[in-house]
Order: C-alpha cells, then structure tokens, then sequence
C-alpha cells in the first residue's frame, strides 16, 4: 500500500521534529544547570558523616568509603563489639575520627537521643539513613511487634533523624542525604508486604523532599539497591536466595553508585543495569498483570529456604560475563575462520561433549539438532550427551576427551593435555579447537545462568 506524503503531513513531521529537538535541548540544559557536588571536593572541609546500620553491609561500606574521602564519623548500630572494631578499624587505617553510638532505632527513646545528637552537630555533611531488616510471610501471620518495628526503623526513624539534620545543613547551605531503600520499593508482591511498603515509602519521602529542598544546596537521593552480598538474608532467616552471581552486586560497589549518582544530582539512585532493567520491566507491565505474576512467582511463601543450590555451571561474576563478550569481539574473524575450518560432524561433536559437562538444556537441544543435520545419529548424541564418546571416529577421539577435560576444569586444561592436543593436530587445528570449545563454554553458562534464574524463581521446581 502506497502511502502519500501532503504538504500538511510533511509539516506537521517538520514541526514534531522540531519540538522534540527542542525538548531535548531544555532537558539538556535543564540537567547541565542542576545543583551539584553536593560533597566537598578534593581539599575542602568534609565536615561529619553519620551512618546508620553501619556495624555491617551497605553501612559498613559506606563507612569505608567515606573514611577514605577523610569525613569524620559518627557510626550508629545495635552491636556494641561489632560497632566497636570497625571504628578502630577506620581510625587506624585512614586516621580519621570515627565513634561508635550504640543504639536501637526501633526504639524510639533511642531515636529521639540520636536526633537531639545530630541536631547538635555543627558540621554534618552527610546523613545516610541505611539502618533496616527484612520480613517474609504473610502479613496477617506475622508477628505485630517485629511489623511495627519495621515500620519504626524504616521510616519513623528516617522521618525524625532527617527532621534533626536539615535545619543545620539548611542554615550552611549545603550536604546530602542518603535513604537506603531497595528495588523492592517497585515490586508490591505479597509475602513481604511490609517491607516493599516502607520502602516505597521512602522512595516517595525523597523524591518529595528533594524537590522541596531544590535550589536549597542541600541534596536526597533514594538508594535502590537489588540483590548484594551482605548478611541481610542470614539475618532475615530465609538464607540467600540461588541466584546465578552476575545478578549480585558487591556493597562497595553500590556505594560507589550511590555517591556518583548523588554527584550528578540524581535523587532516585538504582546501581547497576540489571536493577534499572528490572525496575524498568516492572514499571513497563500493567499493574494488575504484574502484581498477579509477581506475587505468584517471587512471594518469599514461595521460596522455601530449603531448596538445594543450582548446580549447573554459570558465569562467576557479571566480569567474568564481560571479558567473554570483548573477547568475542576482538576476535570475531578467528572465530569465523575456526568453525569453518572444522567440519560440521567434528565441530558438534566438541559442542556436545562440552555442553555434556556444563549441563545446558538449551545449547544440548540446539547442538543436538545441528548434528543431526551434520550426519550424527540419534544413538551417538545421546551417548555424548551421556559422557560417553569411545564411539566416535578415532581421529576425533583425543580432541573430544581433551574438551571433556576442558570443560571439567572451567577452561583451565593441564598444560600436558594442551601439549598432546598440540602435538596431535598441529597448531592451527588445535587452535581452532580451542576456540570453538571456548564458544560453546559461553552459550552453556549464559544458559544455565538462565535456568538458575527460573530455578531460583520457582522454588526448585524448573529444572532440577
């Protein structure tokens, strides 16, 4: 069907081009001209930094990270020794000043103390509200104390300590403001119920704070960390969850987001991509679609803490993930020139011995089908998915077992099996080999990283 172009049409495009330049242009500018560096630079007075929940976790990184950037320290946690060591710890190792300030913030007497201590600092820089817990279960089983506990340390208690600090750093015009809250903030599901509605709470106490505070010198940010390696799930009971390692993040490393983010004037702050796109996919769905999906999927009810590990082989860390993908880039034409030097039988014969020990349903099912086209029998790919490989022709024997042993050791073979794999088919076909097994090796981890996921998901019911 021909579609025709009027003068109109042509100028009603040349004018949605236009205002769409121009909106870019005014938000450009619009965040070139936002307030920033709300932290002293390099050489300027650092003045206090308080931390709650800072005996461990995301607390305890921030209380690193700000040592090292020279800020004097005031370090609240229930833990007395814990609280104690660390700030030791901090004085010895960066020499700055750092005391420990045992309290309970779900006790409000404690709060109102700690408040009347902010209230009197004369150089608070840097409030970061990271004191918190978890709870599963369903809400009307739960006990009421540790509920309204939750709710008093969450937000009570981020409400008031905000409240004692503002007026001070209001009156020098400048410092920041850190409320730790957690993508959980955009998941209503059931079975913690309490916690995402607390969360969310804070995420709609900043963003509307900031907004108030715009212009004021004095900044908020919404920390919205996912998963990451600190003792929160030990200590919430359920244990951490079997998730592949690519979709955890290091404490530090959500530090490190949380004050480049805060630099840049971002009051909502969610570190690393995969949060953002979970985060995005969530605001993406219906409501009603996703509170129906998610509350059948992730509810903790759901995730028993019994379900044993994922066992198949995944990437190690998200790094790991990316020196694989560059690599595959810079090498794309001796990749090419590999598998097209190998014939179609040899070349999934390797693949199904590799993806034997990986375990990877999704390339076992692809591969299987491409061998079959390459002349293999059905017999012979259920003997190498099996392990099994005394079958296969003899010249291709050393070659199968060397990607067997491979595979077994994560890529790292014994320097004497790479020397007979040398010796056996020359350099450039021992090459090749080399590089087909480290192809296949990234499409069996990305897969079971995939399966993990929906194991994970599941409750140990997907792939076992």
């Amino acid at each position: 069907m021909k579609v025709y172009h009027t003068r109109d049409s042509r100028r009603w495009l040349g004018l949605g081009l236009a205002a769409g330049a121009a909106a870019g242009f005014f938000f450009w500018l619009w965040q070139r001209t936002r307030p920033r560096r709300p932290l002293p630079a390099a050489g300027e007075q650092r003045g206090t930094a308080l931390i709650t929940g800072a005996s461990s976790g995301i607390g305890e990184a921030f209380a690193h990270r700000l040592a090292r950037e020279g800020y004097r320290l005031l370090l609240v946690a229930r833990r007395q020794e814990r609280l104690a060591a660390l700030a030791e710890t901090l004085q010895a190792q960066y020499g700055v000043a750092a005391e420990a300030v045992v309290a309970d913030l779900a006790d409000p007497a404690a709060v109102e103390a700690l408040a009347q201590r902010i209230a009197a600092c004369p150089d608070l820089t840097l409030l970061v509200n990271n004191a918190g817990f978890g709870l599963t279960g369903r809400f009307a089983e739960g006990d009421a104390a540790h509920q309204l506990a939750m709710i008093q340390v969450h937000m009570a208690a981020t409400v008031r300590l905000t409240r004692a600090a503002l007026p001070g750093m209001l009156a020098r015009g400048n410092g920041a403001l850190i409320n730790v809250s957690s993508v959980a903030a955009f998941m209503p599901t059931g079975g913690n119920i309490l916690y995402t509605t607390t969360k969310n709470a804070l995420n709609t106490f900043s963003l509307t704070l900031a907004e108030e505070l715009r212009g004021t010198g004095v900044q908020v940010q919404a920390l919205c960390p996912g998963f990451t390696y600190t003792e929160f799930h030990d200590t919430q009971g359920t244990g951490r969850p079997a998730l592949p390692s690519f979709l955890w993040m290091t404490a530090e490393a959500v530090v490190e987001y949380a004050l480049r983010d805060l630099q840049r004037g971002q009051v909502l702050s969610i570190p690393g991509w995969i949060n953002r796109l979970i985060v995005t996919l969530t605001r993406a769905l219906p409501p009603r679609l996703f509170r129906l999906g998610a509350t059948a999927v992730l509810s903790p009810a759901r995730r028993q803490a019994g379900v044993p590990a994922f066992k198949k082989r995944t990437y190690r860390s998200w790094d790991e993930f990316r020196a694989d993908l560059q690599w595959m880039q810079a090498h794309r034409g001796e990749v090419r020139a590999a598998m097209q030097q190998l014939t179609p039988a040899f070349r999934e014969r390797l693949m199904l011995a590799v993806t034997a020990v990986n375990g990877c349903r999704y390339c076992s099912y692809y591969h299987s089908r491409l061998a079959l086209e390459g002349g293999l029998s059905q017999d012979e790919i259920n003997a190498l998915l099996a392990g099994v490989c005394e079958d296969c022709p003899a010249e291709e024997l050393p070659a199968i077992l060397y990607a067997q042993h491979w595979a077994d050791t994560g890529g790292q073979p014994d320097p004497e099996a790479q020397a007979r794999l040398l010796a056996t088919y020359g350099p450039e076909a021992a090459a090749a080999i080399e590089v087909a097994l480290r192809m296949i090796r990234m499409g069996n981890y990305a897969g079971n990283a995939v399966d993990a996921l929906l194991y994970w998901l599941s409750g140990g019911r997907w792939g076992s």
